[in-house]
């Protein structure tokens, strides 16, 4: 079974707000410089003092930010009939190296090939934008946690609360967490970043003066909205392992 060693969490990014999330994301996530990729400029890797990167910003033509998952193989035709096989889509013609498609509940992500030498390594943060968030309607809900769950070849964790679940990891201190959300209403699959840390009040006066805005304070994550219109949130996780703080 072909399962991904890595996975990225890219930021997609329409392009009048492109120059205000490139301003924004490498702040708040603390990252240590951005290296512009692309034929037009139109990836921006947020590169850490130390590991692997697993953040990119990709500038788009919809109109909506959004996010999707890059999954990295070491066999990506292999990959990809896996993905068809469990009731994927291919969402539009390849470019170049990449594979895009859609999950049964429509959450576009992407096979690729780009293994990591190093990992994740969270030695020393205080902020680590670690997890994404993948939304699912209350319908769609049983069918799309079994098509993650199965694609990613991760174990299944309940949540604290019966509207989440988690997609566990063999190294979790070291690779991109999945959370999984039941979010009631609605027919399309979507998905949101989080950051793990230390001290939130702290955090989300560091975030507001970057420029999000705080819509809503919850007893263990903050959701804020970014300067390029995305949603996001800030939680009690620890940043060392991705793990609830308390």
């Amino acid at each position: 079974m072909v399962t991904p060693s890595w996975i990225r969490i890219f930021l997609d990014v329409p392009a009048p707000s492109w120059d205000a999330a490139l301003a924004f994301w490498p702040a708040a996530s603390g990252c240590s410089s951005v290296e512009i990729l692309g034929e037009t400029g139109q990836f921006a890797r947020l590169v850490p003092a130390h590991g692997d990167s697993w953040v990119e910003i990709q500038r788009i033509d919809d109109a909506r930010p959004r996010v999707h998952l890059d999954l990295d193989s070491t066999d990506r035709p292999a990959a990809v009939r896996r993905s068809l096989d469990l009731g994927a889509q291919p969402a539009w013609t390849r470019r170049g190296e990449v594979a895009v498609m859609r999950s049964p509940g429509g959450l576009l992500y992407c096979h690729t090939v780009d293994l990591p030498t190093e990992g994740m390594v969270r030695d020393g943060l205080d902020i680590v934008l670690d997890q994404v968030s993948i939304d699912i309607p209350e319908a769609l809900w049983e069918a799309e946690v079994a098509f993650w769950q199965q694609l990613t070849g991760r174990s299944l964790e309940r949540g604290r609360r019966p509207e989440f679940a988690f997609l566990g990891d063999p190294d979790p201190a070291g690779a991109v967490r999945i959370l999984l959300q039941r979010v009631g209403s609605g027919d399309t699959v979507t998905a949101h970043p989080d950051f793990a840390v230390a001290d939130r009040p702290a955090q989300t006066v560091r975030h507001e003066s970057l420029g999000a805005v705080v819509e809503q304070v919850f007893e263990r994550w903050t959701v804020l909205v970014a300067p390029d219109g995305r949603r996001y949130c800030l939680t009690d996780r620890d940043p060392a392992t991705g793990r609830l703080a308390f």
